[in-house]
């Protein structure tokens, strides 16, 4: 894996998953261990207790939350 890592989202004390970003800023692959899924595209899911759209990565699978990725400097 030769990208950079943009991002990380932890959904637990030990799991996660690296976010690297396309240059266009419209989908995002999720770095896995040591592997990396094909591009996911980011939606705009309404939630649904606040009624708000929300920027999510692959609703119908992973299901992150944009809001939720912490940027990796």
């Amino acid at each position: 894996m030769d990208k950079k890592i943009h991002g990380y989202y932890q959904w637990s004390n030990n799991c996660g998953y690296g976010v690297i970003l396309s240059d266009c800023g419209e989908q995002v692959k999720l770095v896995i261990e040591d592997s990396e899924t094909d591009w996911l595209d980011i939606e705009f899911i309404m939630d649904k207790d606040t009624g708000e759209f929300e920027p999510t990565i692959d609703h119908t699978g992973y299901n992150v939350p944009l809001s939720e990725v912490m940027r990796a400097y």
